[in-house]
Formats: structure tokens, C-alpha cells, sequence
């Protein structure tokens, strides 16, 4: 009786799928995007069309399907949208957050705070602006590669940043984490429409072998306290990947002695930021290692004498150190922390760091930080010797 009344207890805690929904009854949002339109919010939804999914019928039905709806606050965004969606939203399978331009130059923390707050939403997708358009027609665009554009933007992200490093990832937890830890300011990518918006929203954009309209990530914008303040370039946002600690893989060019170019595959990139606090005054240094081999050479140059690779070093390093100079020095101008630099000072000296957190800024303006830089060419790939050396004019 006693293993009896225990079995039976136990079935009454195991209660199953009490919480269930049914596929039938959902629609799945993977991407969703808000902009601002006459002083309130509008959100677009970009649900995956079930139909699609089947070959059958991938051909005659659009993958996706797009919902806005407009409210003063995000939630009756969100509600309003019932109206027109014959299921409920699921949001739990977001890959990705639109963010437009007009919006994050006006302040994301009233956007940021539903989501936050909101059991409907995960805070692990990544978080973009759209640059110089709405998120709504963004999120309208048919790509290729992928049926649903939410999963293309998130997956050219991800190899934008491992194999480029002129984009980065941000999370919605961490963009959050960011804006109110004091000595840090945040950085989001940009992402923008190439070409006309209005032919991006027919399927027949992805039947071309160049699509007419397509998506690119552009720059990385940079967020003070809550506000887009300016834009980062292509050269300076891979400057920012390397001070960060962010920079996996790349490629740059070189300039041989004799004129020409030589290209150089990078394969790893280390980077250390720590301070000294030094008569009440912080000092910043960067530590950066880095190694790549030639992948091209485009010039005459004698790849077998050690010459050689030592001129090609200290190339490598004037290169990293101009550039990553002039990004510190263009975010210094913003008022900018993005580096962590505020961070490192706390770590070094946690009382002088409480003395200064909320007066940082103008001690950050007229930090210069000092640069170690150690760059090496390895290799020359499975050539020795360049072809172009034995091509006779």
C-alpha cells in the first residue's frame, strides 16, 4: 500500500504536457524587427511559412511571411498583432533582432526593457541595426542559400566575424550587460539592403544567378549609453575585433620593396588589455600577438632569404598599429569606451576605479594606450619560390 500511494503521488507530479502547444496552433518567429514610426513603436514579425518547408510545395509558397504592427508600447505592438494572425506568435526560436538606425540613434532601452522583461522572449539572438533603411524591409527581403532570411543573416554573421572579422556578435543579454556596466560602451553590427527594397520581397529575387537585391553587413555601430553616436568602417571595426580579443581569422596585403603586393593569410590573433594606475593617473596597455603566412604574392620578392620575412614582420606591425591607433583615436573623439578600457582600470586598482567611474569619459578622451605588437610571418604556403620571379617580360 505504502509503494502504492508513493507510485500514485508521483503520477500526480508528473502531470506531461500540461504546457504543451501543437504546431498547428503556432506560427514560429526567427526573425523579429522594430522600428519607429510617427512616436510609436513598430514591430515586424518574420514568421516561417509551413508549407514551405515541404519540396512539393517549396516552389509555388513564399518561405516566409511578414506581420507589423504599430503600438506606443511593444507589448500592444505584440497583442495588436493577434488581429491579423490566424495563430499565436512563438517567439522562443528567434535567431535574430532588427534594430533600425532611426531607432538606436533615439535610444534602444525602452525597446530593450520588454524584451528583457517578457517571458515569451530568450535573450540568446543576436542583435543588428539596419543601416539607412527600416527593419521592416529588411526583414521583407527574400535571400539566397537559405529559405528563411532570419537564418541567413545570423549564419553570414557568423562567418562575416570568424572569417573576416569586420562584423561582431552581440547578444541581447549582452547588449543589456553593456549598457549598464559603467567603463564599457557597446558595439552592434550594421546591416544593409543592396538595391531596391521593393524587389527584395518577391521570391523571384533568389531565381537570379545575381540576386537583384541582397543583404550585406556593413560597419558597426557604436552605441553610447543607449544611443547609435557614430559608425566604425570596414578597417576600423577589424581593428576593434583585434583590440578586443575577437579576431580569429583574416587577410591583408602587404606592399613588397619593389612595389606590388603580397597577401597574407591570418590565422590566429591574441590580444590582452590590462592597466596600471600610476600616480593617480591610469596607463593602458595592449598586448597583441599574431601570426599569419603568405597566401599570394603579386610581386618580385625572394621568399627563401629570412630578410625577407623580416621586412615582411615589421610590415605586418606598422600595419595593426596604424589602424588600431586610428580606431582608438575616432572612438576617443565619440566618447566611446568600447575597448573595455574602464573595465581594465577596475580590475587594476578597484578604489581609484570608484573614484572616476562616473567622471570617465574625459579620463578616457586623453588615455593613450600603449601598443605591443608582435606579428609573424610563418610561411609561404606550399610554394616556395613565386611564379611571378620566373615569368620573364
Amino acid at each position: 500500500m505504502r509503494l502504492t500511494a508513493c507510485l500514485l503521488s508521483i503520477v500526480i507530479v508528473l502531470s506531461g504536457c500540461w504546457s504543451r502547444r501543437e504546431l498547428n496552433d503556432i506560427a514560429i518567429a526567427e526573425g523579429v524587427g522594430i522600428d519607429v514610426t510617427d512616436g510609436q513603436f513598430e514591430l515586424t514579425v518574420q514568421i516561417v511559412n509551413p508549407g514551405s518547408v515541404t519540396k512539393a510545395k517549396a516552389e509555388h509558397e513564399m518561405p516566409i511571411i511578414v506581420y507589423s504592427s504599430k503600438g506606443v508600447t511593444l507589448n500592444e505592438a505584440v497583442r495588436r498583432l493577434t488581429s491579423s494572425i490566424s495563430r499565436n506568435i512563438y517567439f522562443a526560436h528567434i535567431r535574430i533582432l532588427v534594430i533600425s538606425e532611426e531607432l538606436a540613434s533615439k535610444g534602444i532601452v525602452k525597446a530593450m526593457d520588454y524584451l528583457m522583461r517578457g517571458s515569451e522572449f530568450r535573450t540568446d539572438f543576436d542583435v543588428v541595426i539596419a543601416r539607412e533603411s527600416t527593419a521592416k524591409d529588411l526583414l521583407s527581403v527574400m535571400t539566397p542559400l537559405e529559405k528563411v532570411p532570419a537564418n541567413y543573416m545570423f549564419n553570414s554573421l557568423e562567418a562575416a566575424k570568424k572569417e573576416w572579422t569586420s562584423a561582431v556578435t552581440i547578444k541581447l543579454d549582452q547588449l543589456s550587460s553593456g549598457l549598464v556596466t559603467p567603463g564599457k560602451s557597446s558595439v552592434i553590427s550594421g546591416i544593409q539592403i543592396i538595391g531596391d527594397p521593393a524587389s527584395g520581397t518577391n521570391n523571384s529575387n533568389i531565381n537570379y544567378t545575381t540576386p537583384r537585391v541582397r543583404l550585406q553587413y556593413s560597419g558597426n555601430a557604436v552605441i553610447k549609453k543607449d544611443k547609435l553616436v557614430g559608425w566604425l568602417n570596414e578597417k576600423e571595426s577589424r581593428a576593434y575585433s583585434v583590440i578586443t580579443n575577437q579576431s580569429k581569422r583574416s587577410s591583408i596585403h602587404l606592399v613588397c620593396p619593389e612595389g606590388g603586393n603580397i597577401g597574407i593569410d591570418i590565422a590566429r590573433v591574441k590580444s590582452k588589455i590590462y592597466a596600471v594606475v600610476k600616480n593617480d593617473k591610469p596607463e593602458i596597455f595592449i598586448e597583441t600577438r599574431t601570426e599569419g603566412n603568405v597566401s599570394d604574392v603579386e610581386c618580385q620578392i625572394n621568399l627563401f632569404k629570412t630578410d625577407t620575412f623580416a621586412y615582411l614582420d615589421k610590415q605586418y606591425v606598422a600595419f595593426l598599429k596604424s589602424n588600431m591607433e586610428n580606431t582608438i583615436k575616432k572612438t576617443q573623439q565619440l566618447g566611446t569606451d568600447i575597448y573595455g578600457f574602464g573595465e581594465a582600470v577596475h580590475r587594476a586598482d578597484p578604489k581609484y576605479w570608484n573614484k572616476v567611474k562616473h567622471n570617465w569619459e574625459p579620463i578616457f578622451k586623453q588615455v593613450e594606450p600603449h601598443l605591443y605588437i608582435i606579428a609573424k610571418v610563418r610561411g609561404a604556403g606550399t610554394m616556395g619560390d613565386s611564379v611571378v620571379n620566373d615569368v620573364k617580360e
